[in-house]
């Protein structure tokens, strides 16, 4: 199990929060959600048979609820997740993520609440992931309270956020330290869509952490459609003082119209211990408010750390 603090999210700008098309409840709002549950076994870790926990640290037994509105210029939204205790230990693992409110004039996006980072090709929520697990790449980028202005152009978009957090978070769930004095954390990112059915983005984040030094932060990802059945992926991250360098790699095949399978390799070098992880995972779609998803991976650690294997079967309801 992961236990650094880390959030995975796609850039706004790339996709929409929504995990599956939105159920409209009338012209102004509509509501997106999904259920989770896992059967997770891991052998080589003291944490055997303990939920696989991802970047986002939310356990993979679990419902989310979003809902969006939008009248005139002005949209907004605010989502809820309710999720097992991630080290079983905690109570803390369910509350608020997104709360926000959006201004948009032309090409131009103003947002202020509580919202997602950019950075990560992986997304925080895990069924719109091909593999349950998180990968090794490691990059700082959570949920957290601020202001944030996007541009979206032809073939690119960009944006810029300042918030009071980008490394480190609060007490509570999936929030920031609530803090805007001297460690107000800072995020943008490019990306570039020109090319059909290619994706390129680069981002960066900073935070001057009280009674720490600086941290500097650099994510840049890729994804290809080859064809209608096979798309690849690439993302190289490294975090100032923590990682050297963490990347992955992963291909996905669309063998049926309900089957994909997929193929990752990820590696990560920090300041105490290395670890290269391989995996294979497939993902079979029963209708399209349910899919059953397999995974099984391995971590090479390295530093005396064991190496582990994970099996892991989920099951995804969306609604």
């Amino acid at each position: 199990m992961k236990s650094r603090f880390q959030l995975a999210g796609l850039s706004a700008a790339l996709v929409t929060t929504a995990v599956q098309a939105e159920v409209k409840i009338n012209e102004n709002l509509a509501v997106d959600g999904y259920a989770i549950g896992s059967a997770v076994i891991t052998h080589g870790t003291p944490d055997t048979n303990q939920t696989i926990v991802g970047k986002s640290g939310n356990a993979f037994d679990s419902v989310f609820v979003g809902v969006s509105g939008k009248y005139s210029d002005l949209s907004g939204r605010v989502s809820f997740q309710a999720a097992n205790p991630f080290d079983n230990t905690s109570s803390d693992a369910s509350g608020v993520l997104d709360a926000y409110v959006t201004y948009t004039a032309g090409d131009v996006a103003v947002t202020a609440g509580k919202y997602l980072g950019y950075l990560g090709f992986e997304s925080y929520h895990t069924p719109n992931n091909a593999f349950i697990s998180y990968s090794n790449a490691f990059y700082f980028s959570p949920f957290a309270t601020g202001v944030k202005v996007d541009y979206t152009g032809d073939g690119f978009a960009a944006g810029v956020s300042a918030r009071d957090s980008q490394v480190l978070g609060g007490s509570n769930f999936a929030t920031g330290d609530g803090e805007y004095s001297d460690d107000i954390g800072y995020e943008a990112y490019f990306s570039y869509t020109g090319i059909k059915d290619l994706t390129l983005f680069f981002g960066v984040g900073y935070e001057n952490l009280d009674g720490y030094d600086s941290v500097l932060e650099g994510d840049f990802w890729f994804s290809y459609n080859v064809s209608e059945k096979l798309s690849l992926a690439g993302e190289v991250t490294s975090v100032e003082d923590v990682t050297d360098l963490s990347w992955l790699g992963q291909a996905s095949y669309k063998l049926t119209k309900e089957l994909t399978a997929s193929a990752r390799v990820t590696y990560f070098d920090g300041n105490f211990a290395d670890a290269l992880g391989y995996g294979v995972a497939s993902t079979y779609t029963f209708t399209p408010n349910f899919s059953l998803k397999g995974e099984i991976s391995l971590n090479d650690q390295n530093a005396g750390a064991s190496d582990s294997v994970k099996y892991a079967l989920q099951g995804l309801f969306r609604f």
